[in-house]
């Protein structure tokens, strides 16, 4: 009992191999009377001999040609279409370069299978031993593959961009250049961390620059016999006239926690430039102290009291020790 679809199939790969090796037999002939030539007449009767199979192989080629020039311009009249959508999106450049990547080796490439398959070659055999070696090459190379995976995502939803300042696999910097394969990332103290992307992607990722605005929060701690609406009036007169916060929402106080020795207290305000995040937590953590200090509000740390009591010493100590007492009976 014969499959009809695996009949087919099987036909279809005679066929093929039959006019493969009859044309590997027209190459063969060709090329031993090509060596038999030994005169300009020799060439011309050569050239007559085969003249029909040279016409058919010019036409072949002419077309192929014509092909290649239409999937050519193709492209082009694609990248010149988008061209200016690229430039509207703001798309990083690691990103258009891709794209554009893509797009023309996806044409070009399409545009080359049909001009070979023009020419006679065996198309079907060529897709499929390309597909075998790229299978191949994605489990040998399936890290990197899964780096470029991840940049290609992180250009394309743009987590972050190149100048941001991001916390993301345990490091806090600025991100300076965005591969294929890993970001860089500028850390405060100058440090180069060069994380995969394929990390970035699958941890978390804090942007703290991509708002126009972001809220500041400073944590300070005062005694409970402090006066908290004065420790308040103190710590807002700092950010009074500060140019680089802005006036709403406003500059706040609140109180954050009763914690076991202090009341803990934040300063929370809005900045105009988040880049001046790190330095201005720094900077009115110390005026912070310094004005508490001034107005005579303390600052307690952690203590722990710890109180011992007497215990009161027996009034019978023979019963303590289990010794019988005086009228009393075993």
């Amino acid at each position: 009992m014969q499959i009809p679809g695996l009949s087919d199939a099987g036909t279809q790969d005679q066929a093929v191999s039959q006019d493969t090796t009859a044309a590997l037999g027209q190459l063969g002939e060709a090329v031993d009377r090509a060596t038999e030539v030994r005169s300009l007449e020799d060439l011309w009767r050569l050239v007559g001999e085969f003249r029909e199979e040279l016409i058919a192989f010019g036409l072949q080629l002419l077309v192929a040609i014509i092909v290649m020039a239409v999937f050519f311009g193709i492209y082009l009249g694609a990248m010149a279409a988008l061209r200016p959508v690229f430039e509207r999106s703001r798309l990083e450049e690691d990103a258009r370069q891709l794209l554009a990547s893509v797009i023309k080796y996806s044409i070009l490439g399409f545009g080359t299978i049909l001009a070979l398959d023009q020419l006679g070659f065996n198309v079907t055999g060529l897709l499929a031993g390309l597909g075998v070696a790229g299978l191949a090459l994605g489990f040998a190379a399936k890290d990197t593959l899964a780096n470029f995976i991840a940049g290609v995502t992180i250009l394309l939803d743009r987590p972050f961009r190149v100048g941001d300042r991001v916390e993301v696999d345990s490091e806090f910097g600025q991100v300076k250049k965005i591969t294929l394969r890993s970001t860089r990332i500028h850390t405060n103290d100058n440090q180069v961390v060069i994380i995969p992307n394929q990390n970035i992607v699958n941890n978390k990722i804090i942007n703290h620059t991509m708002q126009a605005s972001l809220r500041v929060k400073i944590e300070f701690g005062i005694a409970y016999k402090e006066d908290l609406r004065q420790a308040r009036e103190v710590v807002l007169g700092l950010v009074k006239d500060e140019d680089r916060v802005r006036e709403r929402p406003p500059p706040e106080v609140v109180v954050c926690e009763l914690a076991d020795s202090a009341v803990v207290m934040a300063l929370r305000f809005w900045l105009k430039n988040p880049h001046h995040e790190v330095p201005l937590e720094f900077e009115y953590r110390e005026k912070i102290k310094l004005a508490l200090d001034d107005a005579g509000i303390s600052i307690p740390y952690p203590h722990l009291s710890l109180f011992v009591e007497q215990m009161p010493e027996s009034s019978t100590p023979s019963a303590a020790r289990g010794e019988p007492v005086a009228g009393e009976e075993r």
